[in-house]
Parts: C-alpha cells; structure tokens; sequence
C-alpha cells in the first residue's frame, strides 16, 4: 500500500513546519509527501526545499510561481501522486502518530473497505483541542453520497484527511477552481459518486484548526453562494436522487442556509457592531425562511 499525501499550503511557514511534521511522525511512514506551495510570498519555499533535501525520495515539493487557490493547488498533487493510495493535509492542520497506520489496517480488514475516514478534534488557532467531531451522532459508512451531498453528516460538517485509491480520486476528477469556498465539499461529493464503500474509525486520528473568523453579514453572502453553486451543479443528481428515496433532498441544503445565517445572527450578536439587534433580527427570518427553527440561544442574547 503506497500512500501518497498531499500537503498545500500558502503564507503559513510555522503551521507547516507542524502539519509536516505531524505527518513525517507517523508510525507508518508514507511513499511519499508532495509539498505545494502556492506562490508563498514569506520563506515557505525554502523551508520546503530544506524538507526535500533531508528526506529525499520522500518529500517532493512543488513550488508554484503564481498564486492560483486550494483547489488548483491540490490538483497539482493529484498530477504527481505516484502512490496507489493518496490522502490530503491542509497547511495548517495536523495528524495524530497512528492516523496513516489505523486507517491502512482499516483497508486491510476482513471486509476490505474502499476509502476509510475517522473522527478528528476541531482545535483553536493555536492548535489547543476543543471538541471532537463525532460525539454521539455516529456518521454514515458504505455509500454515502447521500449524506455528502446534503451535509447530513455529525455538526453538519464534512469528513477530512480521507484515505482512498488515487485510481478513484482520479475518476472524482479535478478540484473545482470556480469555488472560492466550499471546492472541498465539491470534490466529496464526486469521490462519494466514485467510492463504493466507505468506513469509519471511530477514534481522532486529525486535528483540524479552526481560526476564528466568524461569519461576517457580508461572508454569510459568500457562503450561500457557494451553497448556491453546489445545488446548481448537482441539480440533476438531487433530482434524481429524491425520486429514488421519495424525499426532498433539497431540504438538507436548506437547512444548512439556515444554520449559516443562524450562526452569522450569533456572531453579530456577540461582536456588537452599530445596529447589531437589527442585523441579527434581519439574519434570523432570513434564516425561517429555509428551516423554521428556534434558537433559544440567540433569543436569549438578542433580550440580553
């Protein structure tokens, strides 16, 4: 089994240094790292070049001259991988020792499983752990398109560092370059159309870093946007889909609208601005609009 990671990254040198040194950790040490940098204008570049120089054969940078996005980056890697198997690491994200191991044997056992993901813990800024994401809600495993697609998975968030045959991220095809957020659930949403059985482990084996930018009443935009997109593009598989289940699958994306616009009404609430109570207010019934829900939370912080 020849495992191929991926690793992209731009302008985060010291998180790097941590997401690749998570992954050179590892208790089963992978064929191969392709390291893209994506046009870094800090000295990223060199400190790539410093990894492949010690660990030849291993490390294999790619160092592009212009600034071109994630989802551009990571189609690099899917260019280079040369492993049979490949599995992809944020820049500033990071791995547990036994991630690559406990997944592999995952794949090896008795009923031969063909992509594996696991748990993972959301971590703050500086890396510290907040809270895992499956705590009592188990996700989906064998064909999950369905749950992909309309996000009905634990926190209403996507799966990471997902190990699969490169042969099925290649027939997924390329990350999408016109989504400015959300080329990750894009892409998910292909592999699941390819993978015909997925497992999980249900043990932390990733760190995921959340920054703290919080949605913004401009931001909420960009991500209904992205939302937007994925129901367009999908419209056809949606349809279908809802047919053959006799639900309307559409509903799930709505619901996710809904929590955006309920968490950018909290953020404002919490942030204060000039005419906050009016913009939280203006938020939440956008927000009925696509799922009925009451938010005693919010309630409580609107009166407070």
């Amino acid at each position: 089994m020849r495992i191929t990671v991926g690793i992209t990254s731009y302008n985060q040198r010291n998180l790097l240094i941590e997401a690749v040194d998570s992954v050179l950790s590892q208790s089963a040490i992978p064929f191969e790292i392709i390291i893209v940098d994506d046009a870094s204008t800090d000295d990223s570049p060199e400190l790539i070049m410093g990894y492949a120089s010690r660990y030849l054969g291993i490390v294999r940078p790619i160092l592009l001259d212009q600034n071109t996005g994630p989802n551009a980056a990571r189609n690099h890697v899917l260019d280079a991988a040369t492993g049979n198997f490949l599995t992809f690491l944020d820049g500033d994200d990071r791995w547990l020792p036994t991630k690559l191991e406990r997944q592999m044997a995952q794949l090896s056992a008795v009923d031969r499983p063909d992509a594996v993901f696991s748990n993972f813990y959301f971590t703050d800024k500086n890396g510290a752990r907040l809270f895992p994401w499956v705590t009592n809600r188990r996700p989906p495993e064998g064909k999950i398109l369905r749950q992909v697609l309309t996000l009905d998975l634990p926190r209403t968030t996507l799966f990471r560092s997902e190990l699969a045959p490169v042969s099925y991220w290649r027939e997924a095809g390329y990350f999408d370059s016109t989504f400015a957020i959300y080329g990750d659930w894009d892409m998910r949403v292909r592999l699941a159309i390819a993978v015909p059985r997925f497992a999980y482990i249900d043990e932390p084996l990733c760190e995921y870093r959340r920054h703290g930018s919080g949605l913004s009443n401009n931001r909420v935009e960009m991500h209904l946007e992205a939302v937007d997109h994925i129901e367009q593009k999908y419209a056809s598989l949606i349809a279908q889909l809802s047919i053959a289940h006799d639900a309307d699958f559409s509903q799930g994306l709505n619901r996710f609208r809904a929590k955006l616009l309920r968490r950018a009404a909290m953020n404002v609430l919490l942030a204060r601005p000039a005419g906050f109570r009016r913009s939280a207010i203006h938020l939440y019934k956008q927000s009925l609009m696509f799922d009925r829900v009451l938010d005693p939370r919010l309630f409580w912080y609107l009166i407070k």
